[in-house]
């Protein structure tokens, strides 16, 4: 039972950190796993196709903003989780359902879209800034991720050995400064920052 259950857990990581790296494999299984089943619910509740569709995208980029966060941790399984999103987003909209004309209905679509592209932004400045914070050195990444968490400096700098506080506050500053320098000399910063 034991080992079902690690195995289970180890496929829920994989999936949320698949999900936090931006990975197409991982978007993919998503998909040709659980679209199936929320495409049901929706046919099942008064949607069609299309409107199953629309809402596997919508859940899709909210489960996306929550996983990003540092504190997420998935309870449950994905799939469950999903489903869950899925089903609150439908119950809104049959709920907030009313007739739209034509120039309302663009405008919905309009703005839906540049919430996409918003979204899909964040996800390409996340995965730019992960992969620069990587190249800092191994003791700047844990002493930056030890004060990301929330540690207090006095258990950081015994935890990494340094003398003392004053040196602990002086290594996050220069391990902060050399992460912005990092993001800034990348031309693809240019890139990302232009898009604002």
């Amino acid at each position: 039972m034991l080992k079902i259950e690690l195995i289970n857990r180890h496929r829920e990581d994989t999936i949320v950190d698949g999900l936090r790296s931006g990975k197409k494999k991982t978007l993919n299984r998503i998909y040709k796993e659980y679209f199936p089943v929320i495409k049901d619910h929706i046919l099942k509740n008064s949607g069609s196709v299309d409107d199953a569709k629309d809402v596997f995208q919508d859940a899709m980029m909210a489960i996306f903003q929550t996983v990003t966060d540092k504190d997420f941790e998935l309870t449950c399984q994905f799939k469950t989780y999903l489903y869950s999103v899925s089903a609150k987003i439908w119950k809104k909209r049959l709920r907030d359902h009313r007739p739209t004309d034509l120039h309302t209905t663009s405008k919905i679509e309009q703005i839906a879209q540049e919430e996409i592209d918003d979204a899909v932004m964040k996800m390409e400045r996340y995965k730019f800034y992960r992969k620069k914070f990587t190249e800092l050195s191994e003791k700047c990444q844990q002493l930056l991720k030890m004060f990301l968490n929330g540690m207090d400096t006095k258990r950081i700098t015994e935890n990494l050995g340094f003398a003392s506080i004053a040196y602990t506050k002086k290594r996050k500053y220069q391990c902060k400064e050399g992460l912005i320098r990092l993001i800034e000399q990348d031309p693809e910063y240019q890139l990302l920052v232009s898009h604002d």
